[in-house]
């Protein structure tokens, strides 16, 4: 009943593309089915948004549209093993933290569903699927990782990489409070997995631009449509055995902005830095007030920045 009564509110509150039509699509990598959609004019600057982990797209968003706004020609898709893109039941449970370090340790390949390379070229089949021969590529937190590889290994298909409120991969960076955070129990014994998404979504947020109410209901509304319990777990894995990505990094040449939030409670401003020091001349972006979450109510200045720094840059 409860679900069905946040779903309901999700429909009154999801927001409405005040710039373009949001077209939808499905592209194709191996035996993965990827959904995406495409919002703002065929003739704008192309940039495709990666998600983070477990995070389904919520097409027509404030993000979306404020960057539509500019100018840009979104590209909105879900990962693997999220929304309504290919979920990977049959990969069952990945292997523990333990097992996945100690094999990359070892100069051997962990027994993980796919990494970070794969769901790489997930996005570079998405581009293929929509056309576009290249784009500015953002991601944020996990897709911030995926973004940095698929530049470091496909630099033909980008034109700057945007990576937000992510992390080099470097060993031995701290976590913020968010991770203890994750490790309390429930208050509730009883705690819908709804309730326990939307209590997630809260332990990110940030001081100032924080997520409404009817933020977190459109967020875990599409979130729920993934119901493998193994889903993002499997996403996880990817990230350890994909380790530390400083090496790629540097092998980056192409324009880099790093965006992170001052009160990032899951990643601390010492992940920006690791990974601007590791592009060598990305340029940092710090929002005071930004959790880790790029939340509805950030859209307009995080937009304004991306806005900004592809004006800034050469035409290619």
């Amino acid at each position: 009943m409860f679900r069905s009564l946040l779903f309901a509110l999700a429909i009154l509150l999801w927001p409405e593309s005040a710039d373009a039509e949001v077209k939808p699509g499905w592209a194709m990598y191996g035996s993965v089915s990827l959904a995406y959609w495409v919002q703002g004019a065929d003739d704008g600057v192309p940039i495709v948004i990666i998600n983070g982990q477990g995070a389904a797209s919520r097409p027509g968003d404030p993000m979306a549209t404020a960057l539509a706004t500019k100018g840009f020609r979104v590209i909105l898709f879900d990962n693997r093993d999220s929304g309504r893109s290919t979920i990977l039941r049959d990969a069952g449970a990945p292997p523990s933290m333990e097992q996945i370090v100690a094999a990359v340790e070892a100069g051997e390949a962990p027994a993980v569903a796919y990494d970070l390379s794969d769901m790489a070229d997930d996005a570079i089949a998405v581009l293929d699927a929509t056309g576009i021969d290249r784009a500015h590529v953002l991601g944020h937190s996990l897709g911030g990782m995926i973004a940095q590889v698929l530049t470091a290994e496909h630099p033909d298909r980008v034109l700057s990489l945007i990576s937000v409120s992510s992390t080099s991969g470097e060993p031995g960076l701290p976590f913020g409070p968010a991770m203890a955070a994750l490790s309390e129990p429930p208050v509730d014994p009883q705690e819908s997995p709804v309730d326990q998404q939307a209590r997630i979504y809260r332990i990110f947020d940030g001081s100032v631009y924080q997520l409404s109410d009817g933020e977190v209901v459109e967020r875990v509304m599409a979130d729920m449509g993934t119901d493998d319990p193994y889903a993002a777990a499997r996403q996880g894995a990817a990230v350890l055995a994909t380790g530390d990505r400083r090496a790629l990094l540097e092998g980056i040449s192409l324009p880099a902005l790093v965006i992170h939030g001052g009160g990032d409670p899951w990643f601390p401003i010492v992940h920006a830095e690791s990974t601007a020091d590791a592009l060598g001349e990305a340029e940092v972006e710090v929002i005071d007030g930004l959790g880790h979450i790029l939340t509805d109510a950030a859209a307009g200045t995080v937009a304004e920045r991306i806005s900004s720094f592809v004006r800034s840059l050469p035409p290619r």
